[in-house]
């Protein structure tokens, strides 16, 4: 079944009105006609089945057939906190398989080897995209929550907002005593897992020390340097897995 965002919520009398994006995107895009089923998601764990009772390409209307039950979603929040790339193209990858594997918050980072520094308004343009790119992974993939991603942020920021996270990892290719295998092997405590994933040039040696004091443990990804979209999603995939989240029924975050 087609999925589709639901910005506004369903009225009392059970009709939905699609705002004019989805509503372009259900006539245009999808090409829907009156009577198809959709379903739609409000992003905020809601989802219902509905029948579309009237389509144009800024309008788009349908009444509730049924409400979709919210069992099966993600209760293990993980964050990620990611330095910026130097290309935008790496970001936007980071940000839709990050949806699609179920990462719940991403905090884009800038560090002492980012190389990109914005002004505010291309940051807003960015943070726009990005947004629009969890949406469309979360339409593709049945997440009913979408990834909840920061503006841009230090590191020294994000360390302090994350000071209560259970489990804290920082990715550090100079890492020799530590694996993430270590981590991941022992038992993890059933709560938030915040993760730091570096730029191109890597975390300097105050960056990590920074890190360690707040209590984060340096691992490494093994023998190979990863770039850092691969460290990112290899670290999610990873995660999740050992939360036994990509099992066989295909949970949904």
């Amino acid at each position: 079944m087609r999925r589709i965002r639901l910005t506004n919520p369903p009225q009392a009398d059970g009709l939905v009105t699609f705002a004019p994006p989805e509503a372009h995107y259900a006539a245009r895009v999808l090409r829907l006609r009156v009577g198809d089923e959709v379903a739609a998601f409000d992003g905020h764990g809601g989802e219902w089945h509905v029948r579309l009772i009237a389509v144009a390409p800024d309008r788009v209307r349908g009444e509730l057939i049924a409400a979709v039950a919210t069992t099966g979603s993600s209760q293990l929040p993980l964050i990620l906190g990611q330095a910026l790339p130097n290309k935008s193209s790496k970001m936007d990858l980071i940000v839709e398989k990050g949806s699609e594997l179920g990462l719940t918050t991403l905090a884009p980072l800038y560090t002492e080897r980012t190389v990109v520094r914005e002004a505010l308004g291309r940051t807003e343009t960015k943070l726009s995209r990005w947004c629009r790119i969890a949406e469309a992974a979360a339409r593709q993939c049945g997440r009913r929550v979408l990834l909840d991603i920061k503006p841009p942020q230090s590191l020294s920021d994000f360390c302090a907002a994350y000071q209560s996270a259970l489990t804290k990892i920082i990715c550090w290719e100079e890492e020799s005593h530590h694996g993430i295998r270590d981590v991941l092997e022992a038992p993890m405590p059933s709560g938030p897992v915040a993760v730091l994933v570096g730029p191109e040039g890597g975390w300097t040696e105050q960056e990590v020390a920074q890190a360690l004091a707040h209590g984060f443990v340096a691992v490494s990804l093994g023998p190979r340097i990863l770039r850092t979209e691969t460290a990112a999603v290899t670290l999610i995939s990873l995660i999740r897995y050992a939360q036994g989240e990509l099992g066989p029924l295909g949970q949904r975050g």
